[in-house]
């Protein structure tokens, strides 16, 4: 990590503090971007988003990816 980087966000054992470390501070354009498109493909159209959401962890489950 660069010095620039650790000035920004702080060391790099500070970005997990609270047990998380919280992308949508550090990234907020990228996630404003990525929501804009993710919400309504989930939540709009004939299958319900319940259904959806099923389905993504079926295909990662059968990809052998976590979620």
């Amino acid at each position: 990590m660069s010095e620039d980087e650790t000035a920004s966000s702080g060391s790099p054992a500070n970005a997990w503090e609270g047990g998380a470390l919280n992308m949508t501070e550090e990234l907020p354009e990228l996630f404003e971007s990525f929501f804009a498109f993710f919400r309504p493909a989930h939540t709009e159209g004939v299958a319900p988003a319940r259904i959806k959401e099923i389905a993504r962890i079926k295909i990662a489950a059968m990809n052998e990816c976590d979620t």
